[in-house]
C-alpha cells in the first residue's frame, strides 16, 4: 500500500500556457500523437483550454489574453534551475539519439543535450552524429515547445522509472 495520505493518488495531467492553442494542439498531436480530449473556455479570464491525452497521460493548455512570453532565463535548461517553481514536463524513450533527430529536422528548438551522465546541458548547432564517431549519443535532451516551456526527453535505460 502507498504511503501518505492519499492512496489512491495518481498522475493526471501537466498545464502549461500557450500563445496560441491551435499552435500548441497542432505540435503535440503531429510530433508526439496525442490526441485532442476537449476544448473549453473561462470567460471570466479570457482564457481558452484544451486537454489532449496519450496513454491516459494528459496535456493541458492554457491561452489566455495578454499572457506574457516565457522569461529569457527559463528558455534554457541549465538556467532555467536558477528559478525556483515548476520546471518542465519529461518523457522517456528508446533511442534519444532518433528523437533529437527526428525532432531537429522539423525545426523544433533544441535547447540543450546530455551526452554524459552528469554532464550539462549543451547545445549544438547539429545534433547529428559525426562520422568520425567523436560524439556519443545523446542520453537526453531538452526542446522548446511552441510557446517557449521547456520539455525533457530521456532515455529511460540510462535513468530510474
Amino acid at each position: 500500500m502507498p504511503a501518505g495520505l492519499f492512496p489512491d493518488l495518481k498522475p493526471h495531467h501537466v498545464a502549461i500556457s500557450v500563445a496560441d492553442i491551435d499552435k500548441s494542439i497542432a505540435f503535440w498531436r503531429d510530433n508526439f500523437g496525442f490526441e485532442l480530449d476537449f476544448r473549453d473556455e473561462i470567460p471570466a479570464i479570457k482564457a481558452k483550454l484544451a486537454f489532449m491525452v496519450r496513454d491516459g497521460f494528459r496535456l493541458e493548455f492554457f491561452q489566455i489574453e495578454g499572457s506574457a512570453p516565457v522569461p529569457e532565463e527559463r528558455l534554457k535548461p541549465n538556467t532555467d534551475l536558477r528559478t525556483q517553481g515548476t520546471k518542465h514536463v519529461c518523457f522517456c524513450v528508446d533511442d534519444v539519439q532518433d528523437a533529437l533527430e527526428k525532432l531537429h529536422a522539423r525545426g523544433v528548438p533544441i535547447a540543450g543535450i546530455m551526452r554524459g551522465k552528469g554532464t550539462p546541458m549543451r547545445t549544438e548547432d547539429d545534433p547529428k552524429l559525426d562520422p568520425e564517431g567523436t560524439k556519443k549519443p545523446a542520453m537526453a535532451f531538452f526542446f522548446r515547445e511552441p510557446s517557449g516551456a521547456l520539455v525533457e526527453i530521456l532515455r529511460k535505460s540510462d535513468f530510474r522509472p
